[in-house]
């Protein structure tokens, strides 16, 4: 196996064990039906970030040409960086974790975002992602967006604290979403700047 696939392969164990250790943490945490805990689980924008480096780094890992081009490798850069950076800002401070939890959370928010995201700088191809591409990414953040309005307002639940109706308004919340979007644009024109960056450093002389 060559070093590509190899180091892809390993991002997509550690993302696997990752949201295994996560899993476990969400039904450890929580005295709620199976069904409506697992909800809960997949209502986490770490939890889906987590999981789309998981399919990707195993379509590369395995070759899949969907899983080589350079606008998905790049949007999921942007989605797995994202919950990187909103973790430490504003999240970190809240968690006091030890043991399995700790690791869960560890793989989750920094280790697997790190590789994942060195990865798409040393391997792969790069170049060819349009002007209005970073504009499309932000179609499935917004899509989260309104699941999480829409679940809370049926469940009374938000998965994070300035998306919460309950505690911080519509209002508030719709100003927090709005720069939270303007955070994914800005990101997402940078990750293409990059990336058009290392395509003409590849480039054939």
């Amino acid at each position: 196996m060559t070093r590509d696939r190899l180091w892809h392969l390993t991002v997509a164990v550690l993302a696997l064990i990752g949201l295994i250790l996560e899993y476990r943490f969400t039904l450890e945490t929580n005295h709620r039906p199976l069904g409506e805990l697992t909800l809960i689980y997949l209502s986490f924008f770490t939890i889906l970030g987590n999981a789309l480096v998981m399919v990707m780094a195993a379509g590369f890992a395995l070759g899949r040409g969907w899983a080589l081009h350079p606008a998905l490798r790049a949007a999921t850069t942007l989605y797995i960086v994202v919950v990187a950076a909103v973790f430490q800002l504003l999240l970190a401070h809240l968690f006091h974790l030890s043991g399995p939890d700790w690791w869960g959370n560890m793989l989750a928010h920094q280790l697997v975002p790190t590789l994942w995201t060195v990865g798409w700088l040393a391997f792969g191809r790069h170049g060819g992602i349009r002007a209005a591409t970073p504009l499309l990414w932000l179609i499935y953040p917004a899509a989260y967006g309104a699941w999480t309005l829409l679940h809370g307002a049926l469940t009374g639940w938000y998965p994070y604290p300035f998306l919460s109706v309950a505690k911080e308004g519509m209002a508030q919340v719709a100003i927090n979403m709005a720069w939270m979007a303007l955070f994914f644009v800005t990101l997402g024109y940078a990750i293409r700047w990059i990336d058009g960056r290392l395509a003409r450093l590849r480039a054939p002389a």
